[in-house]
């Protein structure tokens, strides 16, 4: 396999101390990849937990949280916060800026507090539309810090109500009510929010921004209209909404120019190069494909490994996946090695000591694409690389720390060391795929993923035929059958007919070969 219900948020109820014990590993990954403060992410990671996300999505989680609070901490810092004339106002206002900062122990609960009656203050006393707006908009900053989104949305939509708006802010707040709840929608899977936010974007965002009077407003709603369908379009069948969400980032382009605006235009390119990819995915298309790759080569263009190097990373590995899949269709071993260099590129900025889990990441994806090239090789070298890329995966995602991505990755190596024992005939290779499936299955169970089970179990049960082929030894046959008679039944339950086929065919092979065991 190759890669990557909610209210309200209430008052959290685990201490700071609390929730930082629970989530020890990824606080000390994201002290170190983020450089934070600890006593921040402790403090964040509070209403994370109690949002009841999986494990897995806390790291992603953290981050984008952590790097909403130090977009929120530049705007106090530059003093882009309008201030009420009325001095009690304004103080509220300094006390809301103290406990937002770094080293200090933050407290999201009172800076919400002092926000509120800044913002109540200022609605009774008539202050100017700007400084009410701009107020609400902090309110709702810190809404979603708590993981409120829905009040987040709610306090931008009534910014922009504010009487005497001029058009650029009304945009302004509209675009982060939309966003909120497009945050609300991928971090969460609340499809009726990701809806909205498509909503709001089309319908809300785009007409306060005419492309003629402020076309780097419309293009930049343009982007986020590209992002929120692409989301969408991933998680529901079909392709309308793929198609929109290219279009989207096509018309964004029209303004958004290399020579002025670099930063954003690498950016909506290699959003672009994304939406192309999962689109010619679903459509197998190799045209698409390629255009996705010269798009992801487009945006490294301005985004290089000096001046933007996580960008360049994550770029690189996204040009890594379309040149891998676009060297799977070909059957194309230029183009899978192409993948590989693309891998190992990210490798120099995603480092396993600032990155873990990243690099870990990218690990699990450089084995894959050299098992993938290794096929078109004579030597078992690359295999035997693969194999060492997945290990060194394994050393960062464990099954504690990630459970999801240790299970995939032990998954994917044991496939790696199965086509390296055909490749050398050696039993104990067979041996240890076999060990590494089941390693696989006492995550993936039956119960808590049926589709990742049954694989890895026909994968196990394919392994187990050719391990008893060569030992000539029936109970390993009796348990390979068994195997891919457990797979297939799921598979026909399922109603996975390409999966219940293959396995089908695997299952009257392995048969055929135990009878002639049995003799």
């Amino acid at each position: 396999m190759h890669p990557d219900q909610l209210a309200s948020c209430a008052e959290p109820h685990e201490t700071p101390t609390d929730s930082a014990a629970l989530y020890a590993p990824e606080l000390e990954m994201a002290c170190t990849s983020l450089g934070a403060d600890a006593s921040d992410l402790a403090h964040l990671i509070r209403y994370i937990h109690d949002m009841q996300v999986p494990r897995a999505q806390v790291p992603a989680l953290l981050k984008h949280t952590y790097g909403r609070l130090l977009k929120l901490r530049i705007l106090l810092d530059h003093s882009d916060v309008p201030t009420p004339g009325n001095p009690e106002l304004a103080a509220s206002i300094d006390d809301m800026c103290r406990v937002l900062q770094p080293g200090t122990g933050i407290s999201l609960e009172q800076a919400a507090q002092a926000a509120e009656t800044v913002c109540a203050g200022c609605i009774e006393q008539g202050e100017a539309a700007g400084v009410t707006a701009g107020l609400l908009g902090v309110q709702a900053a810190i809404a979603a810090l708590r993981q409120d989104y829905r009040r987040a949305a709610a306090l931008n939509a009534q910014a922009a109500d504010t009487p005497g708006l001029d058009a650029a802010s009304q945009w302004r707040h509209q675009l982060e009510r939309a966003t909120a709840l497009e945050d609300l929608g991928r971090e969460y899977g609340d499809m009726t929010a990701l809806e909205a936010a498509v909503d709001l974007y089309e319908n809300t965002v785009l007409p306060l921004a005419p492309r003629e009077e402020r076309p780097a407003d419309w293009s930049a709603s343009q982007d986020k209209l590209g992002i929120a369908l692409g989301i969408l379009g991933q998680r529901q069948r079909g392709t309308r909404l793929l198609e929109r969400a290219v279009a989207a980032f096509e018309d964004a382009l029209l303004e958004r120019d290399r020579a002025n605006a670099p930063e954003d235009w690498a950016e909506t390119q290699n959003n672009l190069g994304n939406a192309l990819g999962v689109l010619a995915q679903r459509q197998g298309d190799v045209d698409l494909l390629e255009k996705s790759v010269r798009t992801f080569e487009a945006a490294l263009e301005a985004r290089g490994q000096s001046n933007a190097p996580q960008d360049f990373a994550t770029t690189q590995n996204n040009l890594g996946a379309a040149l891998f899949s676009l060297g799977q269709r070909k059957k194309d071993a230029t183009v899978l090695k192409r993948a590989v260099d693309a891998y190992k590129a990210v490798l120099d900025v995603w480092t396993r000591d600032d990155a873990p889990l990243d690099w870990a990441m990218t690990m699990n994806n450089l084995g894959t694409a050299m098992q993938a090239l290794g096929a078109h090789r004579k030597g078992p070298r690359t295999l035997e690389q693969a194999v060492a890329a997945f290990r060194s995966a394994l050393a960062e995602r464990t099954r504690e720390r990630a459970p999801q991505d240790w299970a995939m990755t032990q998954n994917n190596l044991g496939a790696a060391l199965q086509k390296l024992a055909e490749h050398q005939a050696e039993a104990q290779i067979l041996v240890q795929a076999i060990a590494a499936f089941d390693s696989a299955l006492e995550v993936w169970t039956r119960e808590r993923a049926p589709i990742n089970w049954a694989m890895t179990v026909a994968n196990a049960g394919v392994a187990r035929r050719t391990l008893a082929e060569w030992t000539k030894d029936t109970s390993i046959a009796e348990q390979a059958v068994a195997d891919l008679e457990a797979a297939t039944a799921l598979f026909q339950q399922a109603s996975h007919a390409q999966y219940y086929e293959l396995a089908l065919d695997q299952l009257a092979k392995t048969r055929k070969m135990r009878d002639a065991l049995r003799g």
